[in-house]
């Protein structure tokens, strides 16, 4: 077939699917053992709390191993960054103020295997702790050790988190698309290769409010967050934050087989960065798509595959709904408006709600039979 037929032909797919008129083949629904769901639901509060003492131990001990002893100066000594750390995840799971916190601390403290309690001021300093983000950060690669070789595509998906119940990321998200078709509706012409806008949708808010925004890489099969990107600045983009979190997942799963994401990935340095990882990506392109690579070797292979079988190309490209799932159930169990004013605390508590749901979410797969807990005791 000649080129330019078959770039027309990639049109009329992109534009199909994008305007909701791509015949697909029926899927079978996914069948849920609700009887053992439901003893997830039962053990969930004690499997976090087990789960928090000893991947924070494990997590503390890893960091310790690794990291050449300093020489304490003067002063008190600080309180131990893995106690610090706990205390944040209980709080962050049970959404309460600094205050309250302290009195879980001493309900709790037994329990997580703190040795002495501390201040409600303690708490609050811990969210500038760069040893507490470190622990969080080493928890993702541990809870990803337990589906290791199991997981081999992942999908990524931008979004933000509000310092304010008057505002939603969703609704600002949905009305930024629709300005921007608009505009787009009343554009004369179309230019090839125009970069989309990926930045994020702007809080309204003139205080110091306003939202935390993140990038996150998702595995589909067992929906545990792999890579973290976060920035309180709505200019940054999805696309400049996509490599940390990308790294991070290929840190966690170096033989990773598919990289998902909708349309604000698909630019060709992306799409080249996935591909020399040796991973196939998915990313939907706009539809005035050519086949001209301009220097990126895994765009034309992208492009290629979908016009060659738009059936089985969508498949995969359509299980990046589950990064979008994973923002819900984060939302819906972590969901309280961000109480940090400070923007690294913002930081912090963002990475606190991400990390606490994969403490959750492993809960239930241990439960459902899916993960056995190589942490359990936080000494392997």
């Amino acid at each position: 077939m000649p080129p330019k037929q078959r770039g027309e032909e990639l049109k009329k797919i992109v534009r199909s699917v994008r305007d909701g008129t791509f015949e697909y083949d029926s899927k079978e629904p996914v069948k849920t053992d609700w009887a053992q769901y439901d003893q997830a639901q039962i053990y969930e509060m004690v499997n976090y709390l087990n789960n928090i003492r000893d991947l924070v131990n494990l997590a503390d001990k890893r960091i310790k191993e690794r990291t050449p002893p300093r020489k304490r100066g003067p002063g008190r000594p600080p309180t131990d960054p893995a106690n610090v750390a706990k205390t944040l995840l209980l709080q962050t799971y049970l959404e309460s103020s600094n205050r309250v916190a302290e009195g879980f601390l001493l309900l709790f403290q037994e329990k997580l295997g703190i040795s002495s309690s501390f201040s409600y001021k303690t708490i609050e300093r811990g969210y500038d702790r760069d040893r507490v983000n470190e622990i969080l950060d080493e928890i993702v690669v541990i809870t990803n050790e337990s589906v290791e070789g199991k997981e081999e595509t992942f999908s990524f998906d931008g979004t933000g988190f509000s310092s304010s119940n008057k505002e939603n990321y969703s609704d600002k998200r949905q009305k930024q698309n629709s300005k921007k078709g608009n505009m787009k509706a009343k554009s004369t012409s179309s230019v090839e290769g125009e970069q989309a806008d990926d930045s994020f949708p702007e809080s309204n808010s003139t205080t110091k409010k306003g939202f935390s925004y993140s990038v996150m890489g998702v595995g589909v099969q067992y929906k545990l967050i792999s890579g973290i990107s976060i920035s309180p600045n709505h200019s940054i983009g999805e696309t400049t934050m996509f490599p940390e979190a990308f790294d991070q997942t290929l840190n966690c799963h170096p033989n990773l087989d598919s990289v998902l994401g909708d349309g604000i990935y698909e630019c060709r340095w992306i799409t080249n960065l996935v591909s020399e990882n040796n991973a196939t990506p998915y990313f939907l392109p706009r539809s005035n798509v050519t086949f001209k690579s301009k220097g990126a070797l895994g765009w034309y292979d992208m492009l290629y595959s979908l016009w060659e079988d738009p059936q089985g190309w969508l498949e995969n490209y359509h299980m990046r709904s589950i990064s979008e799932t994973v923002n819900s159930m984060v939302k819906c169990r972590f969901g309280a408006p961000l109480r940090r004013r400070l923007d690294s605390r913002k930081k912090t508590e963002t990475r606190l709600k991400l990390v606490g749901h994969n403490i959750r979410r492993v809960g239930y797969l241990e439960v459902l039979g899916d993960v056995v807990p190589h942490w359990r005791g936080g000494c392997t």
